[in-house]
C-alpha cells in the first residue's frame, strides 16, 4: 500500500506496484538482496538488457534508470518529449515513442541529454505540450544562421541559450547545458 500511495500520480499504480514487487523479489532470490546498486559497474548496453528483461520495464524506463539513477548520457522520451518532438518535426511524422527515442538519443549531444529531457518535460507540464514558445525558439535558431535545429544542439550552449531567453529558466539540473 505504500509503494502505490508513493507511485499513484504517476498513474496506473497498482499495476506498477506488482511489477515492482516481482522485480524486488526477483533480486532477492537472485541477489540475496532488493538493490540494484550493481548496475553501476555494467556497461549502458548491459544495463539495457539487464533491465529489459523485467516485465514493464521499457525503453523509457530503462533510460530513466541510466540518466537519472546512473549518470549516464540517455535521452528519455516521454509523453511530453514524444508530442513535442513531434509537434516540432524532430522525429518522423510515423515514429513510435520507442522510435523517436532511437532517433532522438542518437542525435542529442551527451552533454545536454537530461538538461534538455527536463526542459521538455517540464514545458509539456506547464504548457500543456503547447510548441508555440518553441517553435519560435527554433526559427530564431534558423534566422541566426544554423541549417537544422538540433544541428545547432552540438554546441552546448545552445539548449542553454533557449531555456535562459525562452523559458527564464536556470539550468535544470545544474549540468552543463
Amino acid at each position: 500500500a505504500e509503494v502505490e500511495a508513493a507511485i499513484k500520480c504517476g498513474g496506473l499504480a497498482e499495476i506498477k506496484t506488482s511489477r515492482i514487487k516481482v522485480i524486488l523479489n526477483t533480486l532477492v532470490e537472485e541477489r540475496g538482496a532488493p538493490c540494484m546498486e550493481y548496475l553501476r559497474d555494467m556497461s549502458d548496453d548491459d544495463v539495457k538488457s539487464e533491465l529489459s528483461r523485467f516485465k514493464g520495464v521499457g525503453p523509457k524506463t530503462i533510460a530513466c534508470v541510466l540518466v537519472f539513477c546512473l549518470r549516464r548520457a540517455e535521452f528519455p522520451v516521454d509523453a511530453h518529449v514524444w508530442k513535442i518532438a513531434m509537434a516540432l518535426g524532430w522525429v518522423p511524422k510515423s515514429a513510435s515513442r520507442d522510435a523517436a527515442y532511437e532517433h532522438l538519443n542518437r542525435r542529442v549531444p551527451d552533454a545536454c541529454k537530461l538538461d534538455l529531457h527536463v526542459l521538455l518535460v517540464e514545458h509539456g507540464k506547464a504548457y500543456k505540450n503547447d510548441v508555440g514558445w518553441l517553435r519560435s525558439a527554433v526559427r530564431e535558431q534558423l534566422e541566426s544562421g544554423g541549417t537544422r535545429w538540433l544541428e545547432s544542439l552540438e554546441t552546448a550552449g545552445g539548449v542553454k541559450a533557449i531555456a535562459d531567453s525562452h523559458f527564464r529558466a536556470k539550468s535544470l539540473s545544474g549540468g552543463v547545458c
